[in-house]
């Protein structure tokens, strides 16, 4: 009558010990969390890769997607980066070893 349901992949246990870093990437998985995870790395490697000049001008760095998107202070600055846009997603390509950034939106 009662159709059981089939447990989320996370909370199976399993009888031998696992490694944490192989627990915790499985929960990331399970959960879909690695996507959060990297668009947290851009953002925080927005003023190490930039520099603190740029980092300085720019504000409301945040990620929706696989877009990037920055508020920028100066207009100046502005046409700056958009003239550098494939440069930088290389930049964070080159970082992270994976394509988190495909576009970004200066605004």
């Amino acid at each position: 009558m009662y159709k059981k349901k089939n447990p989320h992949p996370a909370s199976i246990r399993k009888s031998e010990a696992t490694p944490l870093g192989q627990v915790i990437n499985e929960m990331f998985d399970a959960y879909h969390l690695n996507r959060k995870v990297d668009q947290t790395q851009v953002v925080n490697l927005w003023p190490k890769l930039m520099g603190k000049a740029i980092a300085s001008r720019t504000k409301g760095v945040f990620m929706k997607d696989s877009k990037l998107f920055v508020t920028v202070e100066s207009s100046a600055l502005k046409q700056e980066l958009l003239m550098s846009k494939e440069r930088i997603i290389h930049l964070f390509r080159e970082e992270l070893g994976k394509e988190v950034v495909k576009e970004i939106v200066l605004l």
